[in-house]
């Protein structure tokens, strides 16, 4: 039997991950340690087929674990089980799984095997979500079937709908804590209109420049919850980027006085094991739009500094590059070393995302700059 301190333990890990998501990592270590022993795993197993999963695990071997999503996952019978069970029902694989199958199959002759024989598994699906099932679940050997077996079936008995909990709330605290600008102060309080986004392109959090804007509904509005462009190919580029690096500067409209520019940035995220970061994905921000109004040079001059964060300096280089100066020109203008000039063109290749020369004025022109 588990004790009651142990158990009590494991709660407080588990709501402490809520608030932090990156405590997440250490929850197959802690249940490994309370059951005393067993391999211990959180995976997501997405919808459709072939069978795709995200996996983080303990007492795993490191290398066939990382086999494991491509090219064993899709015969684990067992895993069928867990996926046809309802949520937090404990699903055991003793009885449920035809042993002279299993035994024959690829997941257990070359995965299971070598690692000690860890036939036996048990678990429960946790949470369901558009991106798939997340599921916990321990494997132990013939050996451990009168101490972690037990222990570990006791341990998500208990645990189980705190388990989900826990998820519920690392989903809830995350758009929390953009929505409140928690992660987000730096972009938020600025005069252009600034959304943060989900990875569906659902505003998390909109500053008043941008409610002004998708309340007057002519750039932009929100279509089925999703933030729209009535100019498809921005919403052609906002989602390509959405859905690539998360970042991306566009121009949206025609040319113009008015027109407006838009750039992408990614949200800066602690690192979260996969199938959290997985689960989470599309409920959570992971990018800022910023719109800014684009027009005369002066102005365009305005919107590369607000775009990409350019020091004066920076933009002075960015301008009579596109004018096709030469380093050793822009320096001397400059009454700086061509060292210098370098180093700030490193920082705008940086800024700016791209890698040449040719690529950054490229972009430049693009905005009507």
């Amino acid at each position: 039997m588990v004790i009651s301190a142990v158990i009590e333990r494991l709660r407080d890990h588990l709501y402490q991950s809520a608030i932090r998501p990156n405590l997440w990592e250490y929850l197959p270590n802690h249940l490994a340690e309370a059951a005393g022993g067993g391999a211990w795993a959180l995976q997501l197993v997405r919808p459709g087929a072939p069978r795709r999963v995200e996996i983080h695990g303990f007492n795993f071997d490191p290398t066939l674990l990382r086999q494991y999503p491509e090219r064993f996952a899709q015969n684990n019978l067992w895993l069928n089980e867990v996926l046809q069970a309802p949520i937090l029902q404990l699903v055991d694989n003793a009885g449920m799984v035809d042993q002279s199958c299993f035994l024959e199959s690829l997941y257990y002759s070359e995965f299971l095997h070598p690692q000690g024989d860890l036939r036996h598994s048990l678990g429960m699906g946790l949470s369901r979500s558009f991106a798939g099932q997340l599921v916990v679940s321990c494997n132990f050997a013939p050996y451990q079937t009168s101490d972690v077996g037990p222990a570990a079936g006791e341990i998500l008995s208990q645990l189980g709908p705190d388990l989900q909990r826990a998820v519920q709330l690392t989903r809830q605290a995350e758009r929390a804590a953009m929505a409140t600008g928690i992660r987000l102060a730096a972009g938020m309080d600025r005069q252009q209109a600034c959304y943060v986004l989900d990875a569906r392109s659902r505003p998390v959090a909109i500053n008043p420049r941008g409610r002004e804007i998708v309340a007057r509904d002519a750039v932009l509005g929100l279509k089925a919850e999703r933030l729209r462009f009535d100019d498809e190919s921005a919403n052609a580029a906002l989602d390509e980027a959405l859905a690539g690096t998360m970042r991306a500067v566009f121009p949206i409209g025609h040319d113009g006085p008015h027109r407006l520019l838009a750039r992408l940035t990614p949200v800066t995220e602690p690192g979260l094991i996969a199938p959290i970061e997985a689960f989470l994905h599309g409920e959570k921000a992971v990018a800022t739009l910023q719109l800014v109004g684009s027009g005369s040079p002066e102005a365009v001059e305005d919107d590369l500094h607000l775009l990409f964060e350019l020091t004066p300096a920076e933009t002075f280089v960015l301008r009579r590059l596109c004018e096709g100066l030469s380093m050793a020109e822009i320096a001397e203008l400059r009454g700086a070393s061509t060292n210098t000039v370098r180093n700030q063109l490193r920082s705008l290749f940086d800024k700016t995302g791209t890698s040449r020369q040719a690529e950054l004025v490229a972009l430049v022109a693009r905005l009507g700059a």
